[in-house]
């Protein structure tokens, strides 16, 4: 039993998963959506209408928080964070000039694949055909790529993507989701008939 849980945890498709934040936090976020309302909706200490009130927000509320997060992370923190650690490293052979985070992503894709499934790949059109890790360097990395039974994996562009992702999972499900949940949530209880509008409230 010790040695199947130790094969799973040391497959490299689930050390990938752990080290990706992208990939742990929504997870994460899917779980929180479904298992905390199940939770709620199990405790019978608490009367039925309470209980579909509170499972209801909170599944919203993990709803939105995935949401944020699979959109600002990439569009934003992502896109940005890596321009910044290029500017830092700017000529540093750690961090190649690629165009974007996108394009070392799909570059790091390849680069964990064995060489015989590099070839062909559709993901080889997306690698610029003149990005070199250094001027002195002899091969451009697409040649890396198709000779190199281990192309460099530039481990610098990766943890400048992950702390990217980090501090736009800091900022966008600590600050943003609580403030816009504020303005989205209410409008949705109150079509689910869970609240009533502030204004007839106040009447």
């Amino acid at each position: 039993m010790i040695d199947k849980v130790a094969n799973i945890l040391l497959n490299p498709r689930f050390v990938n998963f752990a080290n990706n934040t992208k990939y742990t936090v929504s997870t994460e976020s899917i779980f929180k959506a479904t298992g905390r309302p199940a939770a709620i909706m199990m405790d019978n200490h608490v009367d039925k209408d309470t209980r579909k009130y509170a499972a209801t927000k909170e599944g919203l509320y993990q709803a939105l928080c995935l949401a944020i997060y699979l959109t600002m992370i990439p569009l934003v923190f992502q896109k940005y964070g890596f321009k910044i650690a290029q500017k830092i490293l700017k000529g540093d052979s750690s961090l190649p000039a690629f165009k974007n985070a996108a394009e070392y992503l799909n570059y790091a894709k390849l680069a964990k694949m064995d060489k015989k499934d590099r070839q062909g790949h559709k993901l080889l059109a997306k690698i610029s055909n003149t990005l070199k890790s250094s001027p002195e360097d002899k091969l451009t990395l697409k040649e890396h790529l198709l000779s190199d039974d281990k192309p460099p994996e530039f481990p610098t562009a990766k943890g400048a993507i992950e702390l990217s992702n980090l501090v736009g999972t800091v900022i966008g499900l600590a600050w943003i989701a609580s403030e816009l949940s504020n303005y989205i949530l209410h409008p949705i209880m109150c079509g689910l008939g869970f609240e009533k509008p502030k204004n007839s409230s106040n009447k």
